[in-house]
């Protein structure tokens, strides 16, 4: 039976398949593209805090978000 991969297996996998390498506006310099997850909070009418999440792609040398 095989071996089953471990979560650093595939965290370690997903980061060599997703680097992107781009030139950042803001530095000017040659920078990769990382994914995060964003969590915004709002208040409801009622008072109420919501969350809603979000995976965005963000520059790894500004963390401003990256607009292809």
């Amino acid at each position: 039976m095989a071996k089953p991969t471990s979560f650093a297996e595939k965290a370690a996998k997903l980061a060599r398949k997703t680097e992107l390498l781009v030139m950042c506006p803001d530095t000017n310099k040659e920078t990769r593209i990382l994914n995060v997850k964003m969590i915004h909070s709002y208040k409801t009418d009622k008072g109420n805090i919501k969350f809603v999440t979000k995976n965005e792609k963000v520059y790894e040398s500004t963390l401003k978000p990256y607009k292809p």
